[in-house]
């Protein structure tokens, strides 16, 4: 059983994976991707996952970009954030603000392992247009020099 102190820090991304019934593997922002998860003693987390290679936007500006740069902008960063709560061996996330607006107001439902230092969090099967589907995200505890 997954405890709230089993959670609490900054956690460094080591690799985001997506699996699919059919043996497919991807990976959504790349093999190198970044991120950064934060769970918080008051019960709150924020996640921010990229790829490792994202080019700066020409024009120097987010609002002035064109829209060939915002979508890759778009296609290679996520984030969400919101309240967390442990049941059993699983963590749901309530979020409250996300990249992705479809997910605001929704319950995001991992399944929780920890093992060898690292923190693993796999997302329930999802019926999608690519097949069936479930992401593996693996993190360790962030190393401030």
């Amino acid at each position: 059983m997954i405890k709230k102190s089993d959670l609490i820090g900054s956690w460094s991304l080591v690799i985001w994976k997506t699996v699919y019934d059919d043996g497919r593997i991807i990976f959504p922002m790349g093999d190198d991707a970044k991120g950064y998860l934060v769970y918080s003693n008051d019960g709150f987390m924020s996640a921010s996952l990229f790829a490792s290679n994202r080019p700066h936007l020409v024009s120097g500006e987010m609002l002035t970009a064109d829209d060939d740069e915002k979508v890759k902008a778009w296609d290679s960063y996520f984030s969400y954030s919101g309240k967390f709560i442990i049941e059993k061996n699983k963590v749901h996330h309530h979020v409250l603000s996300s990249m992705y607006p479809n997910w605001v107001g929704d319950r995001q439902t991992r399944i929780v392992v920890i093992a060898d230092e690292k923190l693993i969090l796999e997302t329930m099967p999802q019926k999608t247009k690519k097949g069936t589907q479930r992401s593996i995200v693996e993190w360790v505890k962030t190393k401030i020099d």
